[in-house]
């Protein structure tokens, strides 16, 4: 079949760092089938990019990890728009991009020649049924004197996220999770994964963070835009980085510090009248050769 293959990485905040993604082109005459046995040839979530099937869409993109399909996922819309920007495919922005979720609106800008790529997300929902703390100190492998103060929450702007606030980086990179019950808390509480941060005590809005992925086929993932959407959501109702201001607010997720695979995610928030309107993720990927 006449489909095209291109590696990228996305959101690397050094070399070495930033999430893998497999980007298929002219994926169209490809089965669901071939697409998850790719995908777990590929060991990394891939993106494949078929004809939209909306007229008021510009191209289609479907997700995959190694065990399922996923609904929506950001770092893999940045890497596809990367290598069609790249390749001429598409020359204006914004880009409307069909998914599971429905229509997502994705902006870029070049910068001498770096490509940078918003990808707006959902107005944010907020569930407090979650987990004991002492059933999430079982799963993390931690005594729940290290949670921080604020709420654990499950947030999403696409997807549900169970977002843990921890007391220090240090904790943050020292889990070992019990991965098995973990999966198993995420089942009962219809969450996509864990997302346990600490706020860094070097850089203003600078916060790092891990994602524990429910059963995606590999433990850890070391950028995840869905789920630094939804913290930016959460630091916002809480103000925990304020001043939260009218407009845009801008919070800088590092992860993939514990993984060797350092990694940044802008995610921003739009307030209007105290309420968050609208959410993006802001980064960029490279092409690898």
């Amino acid at each position: 079949m006449n489909y095209q293959v291109v590696h990228t990485t996305v959101f690397s905040l050094e070399e070495g760092g930033g999430n893998p993604c497999p980007v298929v082109l002219d994926a169209d005459h490809l089965s669901t089938k071939t697409m998850q046995q790719m995908t777990k040839e590929f060991a990394h979530e891939s993106a494949f990019v078929i004809s939209s099937t909306r007229p008021d869409c510009d191209l289609k993109l479907r997700f995959f990890v190694p065990s399922h399909e996923m609904e929506m996922c950001v770092h893999a819309t940045i890497g596809s728009i990367t290598v069609l920007v790249n390749k001429g495919a598409i020359s204006h922005s914004p880009v409307i991009v069909e998914t599971m979720l429905g229509p997502v609106n994705v902006k870029w800008e070049k910068h001498d020649s770096k490509l940078e790529i918003s990808v707006e997300q959902f107005s944010p929902g907020f569930l407090n049924t979650v987990p004991s703390k002492e059933e999430i100190g079982r799963a993390l492998n931690i005594k729940t004197e290290e949670l921080a103060k604020w709420p654990v929450q499950s947030v999403s702007t696409s997807r549900y996220k169970l977002i843990i606030p921890l007391n220090s980086v240090e904790t943050l990179n020292m889990l070992r999770p019990d991965f098995n019950y973990l999966w198993d808390l995420c089942d009962e509480f219809n969450t996509t994964g864990f997302y346990p941060f600490a706020i860094s005590q070097q850089h203003e809005k600078y916060v790092q963070a891990r994602q524990f992925p429910r059963r995606a086929g590999y433990p850890e993932d070391p950028a995840t835009g869905v789920a630094a959407s939804a913290l930016g959501a959460y630091l916002t109702v809480h103000k925990i980085l304020p001043p939260v201001e009218e407009g845009w607010n801008t919070y800088r997720i590092i992860q993939g510090v514990a993984m060797g695979k350092p990694s940044m995610i802008e995610s921003e928030t739009f307030v209007q009248d105290n309420q968050i309107v609208n959410t993006r993720s802001k980064g960029s990927a490279e092409e690898l050769k």
